[in-house]
């Protein structure tokens, strides 16, 4: 029961304590997309290419091994730890070596700074992936929450005031930097941990076994990702990236409530049941529903109000955003379902598949992309809904023959609420009007929508519905 009771507290406090970091992480956002230009994103957006392929080598799959060994030793966390800081430094002295000839390939001399000042996130980031496993382990959501919440602030502040001294695209390197800074300081008061002085080749061999197959994949599959950045960057512009990525952006930041509990709660609360498989089939239907439910809400509603909700945060000159951001929202309807297959496969330490899985993937993914890039940036959007959905399918093979959760009940838990959502969203246009204030008319197709596809739900009698809105009405309760 004790379990039970905190995989839910940690699934509230995902779900609601991760809105107040949201939100702080949004008025920040607002304003700096009113003081910078989509060109600076569009910077970022190429240097972060980089960045985000070398902190795949750096965790190098041990955060997630630490999580999933149930009996993790004093060894294994300093083993851990030696090698993600020991990487960590290679890797940016590599890339701050490589900085002049990135800068050259994309023609952009402002790359050469500032993937020396933001690289150095790599390094900090490596100091803290040991900690933050601990507290997902212990399902302490809350704390990683006030610590993402505490990092923020300040390095936003300070960010706004760098944009609005006129440092441009260096405001967002420096933002970067100092909420990695604050992050890595509070994970290591929080955690309570240090490294001992030890690094043992059993545990690395562990941590190795299951992380380096992991790596492979991960590395393939960031690749694939950031080619939308390599390409829309090199061959049609930096302002039209700077649209793509902030497009993203938002997009994550508004998925990331949902999203997030795939890593942050699936796993360690899958890891805690791998040696029931009844139960394990049970918590992993259960979590794959709930994202669902939620998901493909948000996904509509951002489908219906993505241009008011664009010139409404960041003015018209961002407008061209808007027709991006519809269509990336679909995609979130398939990423937690592929992520959560993937956790699954990490849970009964087959990360094998996940690399044999990847190559089918690949060969479908770069027919898409050729397709896709001939139509510009709206086309390569349109493709990366396609991959995604294409990634779900794959990965639910796995999910069928490790659970038997067959491919028709995977598919129906899914597309029925796809169908919900589609029916409030064809009530909310059909009853829609404009209204010449746009956050009345954001909050008003908002509320129409959720209210719509709540009733579609209680009607429906949807289990997964009627279990978390008695939980959600009852934490309410006693917190009044």
């Amino acid at each position: 029961m004790g379990s039970k009771n905190s995989a839910i507290g940690a699934a509230f406090w995902s779900l609601v304590d991760k809105f107040s970091t949201q939100a702080v992480s949004f008025i920040i956002s607002i304003i700096l997309a009113r003081l910078l230009t989509p060109t600076d994103y569009g910077i970022v957006g190429l240097m972060s290419i980089f960045l985000v392929i070398s902190n795949v080598f750096i965790d190098a799959g041990f955060g997630n091994a630490i999580i999933r060994k149930t009996d993790r030793t004093e060894s294994d966390l300093s083993t851990a730890f030696y090698f993600n800081i020991s990487i960590s430094c290679i890797i940016y002295i590599i890339l701050w070596f490589l900085a002049p000839y990135i800068s050259l390939f994309f023609n952009e001399p402002l790359l050469v700074p500032l993937v020396r000042i933001a690289g150095f996130n790599l390094v900090l980031g490596s100091l803290c992936i040991v900690h933050q496993a601990l507290l997902t382990v212990d399902l302490r959501i809350k704390e990683q929450t006030y610590i993402a919440l505490i990092s923020q602030i300040p390095a936003g502040i300070i960010a706004i005031l760098c944009a609005y001294k006129g440092l441009g695209v260096y405001s967002l390197a420096i933002q970067a930097l100092i909420a990695s800074l604050i992050k890595c300081l509070a994970f290591w008061y929080v955690a309570k941990w240090a490294p001992h002085r030890v690094f043992s080749k059993d545990s690395f061999r562990y941590l190795m076994g299951f992380g380096s197959k992991l790596v492979c994949a991960n590395v393939i599959g960031v690749a694939f990702d950031k080619i939308y950045s390599v390409l829309i960057g090199k061959f049609i512009g930096k302002a039209q990236l700077g649209y793509f990525t902030k497009a993203e952006a938002l997009d994550s930041q508004v998925f990331s409530v949902s999203n997030g509990m795939v890593q942050r709660i699936a796993l360690p609360i899958l890891s805690k049941s791998q040696s029931d498989k009844i139960l394990l089939k049970e918590r992993f239907r259960e979590i794959m529903r709930l994202l669902v439910m939620v998901n493909v809400l948000i996904a509509a509603f951002i489908f219906v109000e993505a241009k008011s909700i664009i010139v409404f945060l960041w003015t018209e000159k961002w407008l061209q955003t808007a027709d991006i951001l519809s269509v990336l929202a679909l995609a979130n309807i398939w990423i937690p379902i592929g992520s959560l297959s993937l956790v699954l496969l990490q849970v009964v330490n087959r990360t094998d598949m996940v690399l044999k899985l990847e190559f089918p993937k690949k060969i479908i993914y770069i027919c898409i992309i050729y397709v896709g890039f001939q139509f510009g940036v709206l086309g390569l959007s349109i493709g990366f809904v396609l991959i995604n959905m294409v990634a779900a399918f794959i990965n639910m093979y796995v999910t069928k023959d490790i659970l038997q959760y067959s491919y028709v009940s995977q598919v129906i838990d899914i597309f029925k609420y796809i169908i919900y959502a589609s029916i409030s969203t064809f009530v909310t246009l059909f009853f829609s009007y404009n209204i010449s204030i746009l956050a009345l008319d954001i909050l008003i197709h908002l509320l129409q929508i959720t209210s719509v596809y709540i009733l579609i739900l209680l009607f429906a009698r949807d289990e997964i519905a009627l279990k978390y809105l008695k939980k959600i009405k009852s934490k309410l309760i006693n917190s009044i």
